[in-house]
C-alpha cells in the first residue's frame, strides 16, 4: 500500500482509463443477409431443377407410353401383314398342282391349266353342235344365271371371230372396254377390259380357233393374277 509522504504533493489514486472509440460491429449483420440472399437463390434453383425434373419426367413417362402404344400398334399390324403373307402363300399352294382343262377336239382341243381348288361344270359340251360352254369357280360353281360372277368362263362359237367380235364392237366405241392385242406363244387374238355386262367388271380374251372363235374370261378383277397366268399357257391341238 502506498503511504503518503510528508510534504509531497497528492497523487491522485484514481487510475486513469483511455478513452476508446467504439465502433459499431456491421460486417456480420452484410455476412447474414449476403448468407440468406444466397440461401434463398440456392433454393429457388433448387425448386426451379426440381420442378423441371419432374415435368420432363412425366413428358418422357407419357413419351415413352405414346412410344410403347406405337411400338405395340407397329408389331400388331406387323404380325397382321405376316399372317396374310402366310394365308395368301398357303391359298396359291392349295392351288397346286395345277389340273387341265381340254375342250372337245372338234373344236380345236382348247387347253390351259387350272387351280386344282376350282371346279369345273360344262354347260354345253356341243356334242351336237352349237357352241361349247364351261364355267370354273374356287371350290364349287355358281349358279348359272344373269348377272352371276365366275372365276372362268369358256365359250368356243361356232361363228368366225369377225362375226363374233362386231358384237363388241359398239363397247369398245362408248369406252365400255378397252381393247388390246393378246398374245402368248401359241396364239394371237383380242384382249377386252372393262364392262362385260352390268354390274361384272372383268377380263376377256377372243381368239380364232379354226373356223370357229373361243372366248375366255373372267368376271372379277379379283381374278385377274389366276386369269393371266392361266391364258399366257394356253394351247391348241
Amino acid at each position: 500500500m502506498l503511504q503518503a509522504v510528508p510534504g509531497a504533493p497528492a497523487v491522485s489514486t484514481v487510475p486513469t482509463v483511455s478513452a476508446v472509440p467504439v465502433i459499431p460491429v456491421m460486417g456480420k449483420c452484410k455476412t447474414s443477409i449476403v448468407e440468406i440472399i444466397i440461401l434463398v437463390v440456392v433454393s429457388v434453383v433448387a425448386v426451379t431443377a426440381i420442378s423441371f425434373a419432374v415435368y420432363f419426367y412425366l413428358q418422357w413417362g407419357e413419351a415413352q407410353t405414346n412410344l410403347d402404344g406405337r411400338i405395340a400398334e407397329a408389331e400388331a399390324i406387323a404380325r397382321e401383314d405376316q399372317q396374310r403373307i402366310a394365308d395368301a402363300v398357303f391359298a396359291e399352294e392349295l392351288k397346286l398342282p395345277n389340273r387341265r382343262f381340254t375342250g372337245p377336239m372338234d373344236y380345236g382341243s382348247v387347253s390351259f391349266l387350272f387351280p386344282k381348288t376350282w371346279s369345273v361344270f360344262i354347260e354345253s359340251d356341243a356334242s351336237q353342235g352349237g357352241d361349247f360352254e364351261a364355267f370354273l369357280n374356287p371350290e364349287q360353281v355358281n349358279q348359272l344365271r344373269y348377272g352371276a360372277i365366275h372365276a372362268l368362263r369358256v365359250s368356243i362359237k361356232n361363228q368366225p371371230i369377225d362375226v363374233v367380235r362386231q358384237t363388241y364392237d359398239g363397247m369398245v366405241t362408248s369406252g365400255q372396254l378397252r381393247q388390246s392385242v393378246f398374245q402368248n406363244e401359241t396364239i394371237t387374238g383380242d384382249r377386252f377390259e372393262g364392262a362385260l355386262e352390268v354390274n361384272i367388271v372383268g377380263i376377256m380374251i377372243m381368239f380364232k380357233v379354226n373356223d370357229k372363235t373361243a372366248i375366255i374370261r373372267t368376271d372379277a378383277m379379283i381374278f385377274k393374277e389366276d386369269f393371266d397366268k392361266l391364258i399366257a399357257g394356253i394351247t391348241l391341238h
